[in-house]
C-alpha cells in the first residue's frame, strides 16, 4: 500500500467515524429532548448558570441534561476546550468502516491527519490514543463510562447518556415513582382565626368593664374583688388536676369510669366513616392489639433529666429487626401507655424501632408535675443521643406525638443543636396555645350553662360562668405555674414551636375533634416555615380527639409518602461527567 492510498483510507475512515459520532450524538440529544416530557425539563441552561455561580448544581432525577452543551459553555468560561464523552465506541461504527484499520491508521498517521474540531464528539480513535497514556484500552473506557453515568429508568439505553439522573445509591426507592401526598388535604375547608392564637399577653390586656353610675361602680368593684377570690380558688383546685401526676391519673381513671369502653380497640372502627375503610381498620387493630399484648418485645430504656441526674425519663422500646430507623412517640395528656403501644404498630409496620417515653410527672417517669413539653423538649435530645448510642447516628429518627405528645414533639423539634439524623416531626391533634385551648373548653362549658337559660320565659345569657371569668382563672393558673415550675403558659405555645422548627412537619387533625379544635392544627401549619410542610384535616366521622390513626390505611400511607418525600429531598445527588483530552473531572452536586 503506497502512502497516498494509506492517507486516502485514513481520511475516509476518520470521516466515517466523525459522521457516525455526529449522527449518534445528534440522535441521542433529540431523543433525550422528547423522553417523558410530562415529567422532565431541560435543565442544561440552569445547570450552566449554577455551576458558574457556585461550582455545583442539584437536579431532579428526571431532568434532561445536555452534557455537550454544558461542557462547551462551562469550559468556554475558563478558556479550556473540553468535550463531553458519549457512548460512541468501535462497536457503534457502521459496517462500511473497518474498526481495526481506522484505529491503526489513526494511530500511525495521526500527525498527518487533519485535527477534528473541538466542538465535535470524540471518536474511538481519540479514546484509544488518550487512554494509551494511562495504559487503558478503549473497551475499558467505555465500560467505566457506563458504570459512572446512570440514566433515567424511562430511557436506560446506551445512547441516552445526555440524560442526567439520580445516583441510585442515594434514593429510597430505585426505578419506581415515589407516591406523593398533597401539601394540604382539607376537604371541610377548616380555617384558623385570631381565637386560635390567644396568648396570656392578650388576656392580660383585656380591658376591664367600666360603669357610669355610682351604683354600677360599687357593684363592679365588689364583683371584681369577689371574682379575684373565686377565680384564684378555682385555679388552685384545678391546677393539680391539670398539671400533677396524681391529678392527671385520677382524671384519666375518672374518664374511664364514666366510659368503660374508652380504650376498647373496637372504638377504632365503630365510628369510622366508610370512606376510611372501617373493615380494614378492624382487621388491622385486632392484630395490633394482639401484637402489643403478646408479640412485641418490650425493653425499658431510661435517660437522666438533662438538669437533674438523680431523676430519670423512662420509656418503652420495641426494636424492629435489623432496622436503624426510630420513631420517638409523645403520649397524650392522660393517654394510657398501653393504648399508644397499640397505635405504635402503625410505625413498626413501616420499619421503625419504637421508643415511647413518659413525660416528666407522667406514668413511668420521675417527677410530680407535667411541664407540657417545656422541660421535656430537652429530655428528648437526651433520648435522641441514647438512640444513636444504641443504633448508630446514621439511623433516621422521626418525632411523633398525639395531643399533648404532638406539642412535645414540636417543641423538641424546635430545639437548637438537635442531632442531624432527626429528619421530621408529625404532630397529630396538637393545640395551638394553652390559652386558646382553655378558651375553647371554657366557651363550651358556658354554652352548656346558657342553653337551658335561653329557653326561659325571660331568657338569661351570661358572658362568663358566674363568678368565674376565664381571663382571671388563666391568670391565676399562669402565676401558679410560674411559681412552681418557673415558666409561663406562653412558653409552651404550639404556634411558637411550629414557627421555630425547620424540620419537615406534618400536621394532622380531625373535623370531629371535640376536645382540641381542628382550627388549632391549621394555625400551627400556617405558622410553620419548614421547607416541607403538610396539613391533613380528616372530614366526617373518624372517632373524635386524636383519632386520625383510626383511618389506618390512609394514615399510614400518607405518613409514609411524607417521609419518602423528606428522604428524597435529603438524599438527592447528581453526577455530572465532563471530559477533555487530558483528564476526566466529575462535578457532584448534593
Amino acid at each position: 500500500m503506497n502512502k497516498r492510498t494509506f492517507k486516502k483510507r485514513s481520511y475516509t475512515s476518520m470521516a466515517a467515524l466523525f459522521l457516525a459520532g455526529t449522527i449518534f450524538s445528534t440522535t441521542g440529544n433529540a431523543y433525550a429532548a422528547t423522553v417523558d416530557k410530562s415529567s422532565s425539563q431541560d435543565k442544561t441552561d440552569y445547570a450552566i448558570e449554577q455551576v458558574k455561580k457556585t461550582g455545583s448544581v442539584t437536579l431532579s432525577g428526571t431532568d434532561q441534561f445536555d452534557l455537550q452543551k454544558f461542557a462547551d459553555a462551562v469550559n468556554a468560561e475558563e478558556g479550556v476546550q473540553q468535550k463531553a464523552e458519549t457512548t460512541t465506541t468501535a462497536a457503534n461504527q457502521t459496517d462500511e468502516t473497518d474498526p481495526e484499520v481506522a484505529m491503526d491508521e489513526a494511530t500511525t498517521d495521526s500527525k498527518e491527519s487533519e485535527p477534528i474540531a473541538p466542538e465535535t464528539v470524540t471518536d474511538s480513535a481519540e479514546k484509544v490514543e488518550e487512554s494509551a497514556n494511562e495504559d487503558v484500552n478503549a473497551e475499558d473506557v467505555s465500560k467505566d463510562e457506563e458504570t459512572e453515568t446512570t440514566t433515567d429508568s424511562s430511557a436506560e439505553t446506551a445512547d441516552d447518556k445526555d440524560l442526567i439522573t439520580v445516583d441510585p445509591e442515594q434514593t429510597t426507592t430505585e426505578g419506581t415513582e415515589t407516591e406523593t401526598v398533597p401539601n394540604v388535604i382539607n376537604k371541610p375547608d377548616v380555617t384558623a382565626s385570631a381565637d386560635d392564637e390567644l396568648t396570656m399577653e392578650d388576656l392580660n390586656n383585656v380591658t376591664p368593664k367600666t360603669y357610669k353610675t355610682l351604683l354600677g361602680k360599687i357593684t363592679g368593684f365588689i364583683g371584681d374583688k369577689v371574682t379575684d377570690v373565686t377565680s384564684g380558688i378555682a385555679a388552685a383546685l384545678g391546677y393539680p388536676l391539670l398539671f400533677s401526676r396524681f391529678g392527671t391519673q385520677a382524671l384519666s381513671d375518672f374518664r374511664t369510669l364514666l366510659s368503660p369502653t374508652r380504650y376498647d380497640v373496637s372504638n377504632t372502627w365503630t365510628s369510622l366513616d366508610e370512606q376510611y375503610d372501617p373493615e380494614h381498620s378492624e382487621q388491622y387493630y385486632t392484630v395490633a392489639q394482639d401484637w402489643w399484648n403478646n408479640e412485641a418485645v418490650k425493653e425499658d430504656v431510661s435517660v437522666p433529666y438533662y438538669d437533674n441526674a438523680n431523676k430519670e425519663i423512662r420509656a418503652t422500646y420495641v426494636a424492629h429487626p435489623e432496622s436503624k430507623k426510630t420513631v420517638i412517640i409523645g403520649q397524650g395528656w392522660t393517654e394510657r401507655p398501653d393504648w399508644i403501644g397499640v397505635v405504635s404498630k402503625v410505625w413498626y409496620d413501616m420499619g421503625y424501632n419504637v421508643l415511647m417515653p413518659s413525660q416528666r410527672g407522667q406514668f413511668a417517669s420521675d417527677g410530680n408535675l407535667l411541664s407540657f413539653g417545656y422541660y421535656d423538649k430537652t429530655d428528648w435530645k437526651s433520648l435522641v443521643n441514647k438512640i444513636n448510642e444504641m443504633n448508630g447516628d446514621d439511623g433516621e429518627i422521626v418525632f411523633y406525638g398525639q395531643s399533648l405528645g404532638a406539642n412535645t414533639a414540636l417543641e423538641a423539634a424546635s430545639e437548637e443543636g438537635l442531632a442531624s439524623n432527626v429528619k421530621a416531626v408529625v404532630a397529630d391533634a396538637g393545640y395551638s396555645t394553652l390559652p386558646a385551648l382553655g378558651a375553647s373548653l371554657y366557651n363550651k362549658a358556658l354554652a352548656t350553662v346558657n342553653n337551658p337559660l335561653s329557653k326561659l320565659i325571660i331568657p338569661i345569657h351570661f358572658d362568663n360562668i358566674p363568678f368565674l371569668p376565664y381571663e382571671k382563672i388563666m391568670k391565676s393558673v399562669n402565676n401558679i405555674n410560674k411559681f412552681l415550675q418557673g415558666f409561663g403558659l406562653d412558653d409552651v405555645s404550639g404556634i411558637v414551636s411550629a414557627a421555630k422548627t425547620t424540620l419537615p412537619a406534618y400536621f394532622i387533625t380531625t373535623e370531629d375533634d371535640a376536645f382540641i379544635p381542628d382550627t388549632q392544627s391549621v394555625a400551627m401549619y400556617n405558622a410553620n416555615n419548614s421547607a416541607i410542610k403538610k396539613l391533613w384535616v380528616l372530614d366526617g366521622s373518624v372517632g373524635g380527639h386524636a383519632s386520625a390513626n383510626n383511618a389506618v390505611a390512609e394514615y399510614q400511607s400518607n405518613i409514609q409518602a411524607f417521609i419518602d418525600e423528606v428522604n428524597k429531598a435529603n438524599n438527592l445527588k447528581v453526577n455530572v461527567e465532563v471530559t477533555n483530552a487530558d483528564k476526566t473531572s466529575t462535578q457532584k452536586a448534593a
